[in-house]
């Protein structure tokens, strides 16, 4: 009964490929065999989903990213929460505030700190019960480490924590 179904949503991501020239579209149709073992089958399924999460993270944090480098306060507000936590680490001085606005955080700390998108390196990724994930790298002299949160309106931006390189 299924069947009709996954194949219209293949032609879906075929044609939303062909118009992305190769790079793909919003839906990732992922086949799964399901005569191994119940634990075979669970650890592909895992991993099928946390590929979806991975990349919904990374897409709300490239999209973060380059709200900042453009200057666009309206996109930064969509992708953070309403009061967000902030850690700045210079040495052994650390500022930390708490409940601060995003537009506090983009005007006061975003636009100071943050350099050219182009510039990140050492990114990694960990994900908490699928609903929860920290993302991290190396962006302009500070390591950026930003915790995100999946609610009603997808992932939320709900801290961050700048550390200056030495």
């Amino acid at each position: 009964e299924t069947e009709p179904v996954v194949r219209a949503l293949e032609m879906v991501q075929a044609m939303q490929s062909t118009e992305n020239e190769g790079n793909g579209g919003q839906i990732l149709i992922v086949n799964i065999d399901g005569t191994g073992s119940i634990e075979e089958v669970w650890d592909t399924t895992e991993n099928a989903m946390n590929s979806y999460i991975k990349n919904d993270i990374l897409t709300a944090n490239s999209n973060l990213l380059k709200a900042i480098e453009d200057g666009d306060i309206k996109a930064f507000n969509k992708l953070c929460a309403d009061n967000l936590s902030i850690e700045i680490i210079k040495g052994d001085i650390r500022e930390r505030y708490n409940s601060i606005s995003a537009r506090d955080l983009f005007e006061k700390h975003e636009t100071k700190m943050t350099s050219n998108v182009a510039s990140i390196s050492n990114a990694s990724i960990q994900i908490l019960d699928g609903v929860k994930a920290f993302v991290s790298y190396e962006n302009g002299g500070s390591r950026e480490r930003r915790e995100w949160h999946h609610g009603p309106k997808g992932w939320k931006c709900v801290s961050l924590s700048k550390e200056k390189l030495l």
